[in-house]
């Protein structure tokens, strides 16, 4: 059970000012950390956004020439299809289809890649080099990718991220509830849910916990709201930083360089990042 359309609906915050909740969308002070990354690209040439996230793809528009939006998920494009302002949907072509399947979308280099938790929607390691290998193929010469990924930290197992630590910072008001819900999903129940072996979160176990808690009458009505806006119940590849690093190198790219700081916690472990071919 993955991208149902009821989760991309919770995602939403207001429709009719067509906003998203933060961490699970890029806010305004992030979306400027991408702009900035792409500085110095041909803003005569396309954007690639993997996705239709619609804050990126509305940067994209009016940074460079031509942006092309692909995305498998036939939901997401119809319901975010009409989000960029009607100035700037003449610029873009929406492709439904894989961003395994590059070769067959492309018609010529893109200036940048842009995107947000694209590895965390691939299956894992083999999957991740070769799309990255994808990316740089089609990457005109200045180039890059900037991106938010998760990346797990090698300071996870402190237990800063742990659930019950979350919501006791959450009701002592030392975080919102985006960094609450969010976090809570991603990282709250790293020790049960994540296999360190394969990197790969199971998100069904984490909501497991969660239900069974708010059965028990163990969160208010704000907690649980918070917590049900950032619901998923598949599965993530979500890499160490060793791994993450590893696979930038295999797949001939540069080690990663961190963009604006947001001031957010989720910025600790999905921060926005920029990558160079080498």
């Amino acid at each position: 059970m993955g991208w149902t359309p009821e989760i991309y609906q919770s995602r939403i915050a207001n429709h009719s000012a067509r906003t998203r909740h933060p961490a699970g969308s890029p806010s305004a002070e992030e979306i400027g950390g991408y702009s900035e990354a792409c500085d110095g690209a041909d803003s005569g040439g396309t954007a690639l956004v993997l996705g239709m996230t619609p804050e990126l793809r509305i940067m994209a528009a009016r940074r460079f020439r031509k942006v092309v939006a692909i995305d498998s998920s036939e939901v997401a494009i119809n319901l975010f299809a009409d989000w960029l302002p009607e100035s700037l949907r003449k610029k873009e072509k929406v492709i439904h289809g894989l961003w395994t399947d590059l070769d067959h979308h492309l018609t010529g280099p893109v200036a940048v890649v842009l995107g947000d938790g694209i590895v965390g929607n691939l299956p894992g390691y083999g999957t991740t080099v070769s799309v990255l290998k994808s990316f740089r193929k089609w990457l005109a010469p200045g180039g890059r990718c900037v991106m938010r990924n998760v990346i797990v930290m090698r300071d996870v197992a402190t237990g800063r991220f742990r659930f019950t630590r979350l919501l006791e910072d959450f009701r002592a008001g030392r975080i919102d509830a985006a960094e609450f819900g969010f976090t809570a999903r991603i990282l709250g129940f790293h020790d049960v849910a994540y296999d360190p072996d394969r990197e790969v979160l199971d998100n069904a176990r984490v909501y497991a916990e969660l239900d069974a808690m708010e059965r028990a009458g163990d969160f208010s009505a704000e907690e649980a709201s918070a917590i049900a806006r950032y619901r998923f119940m598949g599965t993530n590849y979500f890499p160490s930083e060793q791994s993450w690093r590893e696979l930038l190198a295999a797949a001939g790219f540069s080690p990663p360089e961190n963009q604006r700081n947001c001031g957010k916690l989720w910025n600790d472990y999905y921060p926005v990042q920029s990558f160079f071919p080498v």
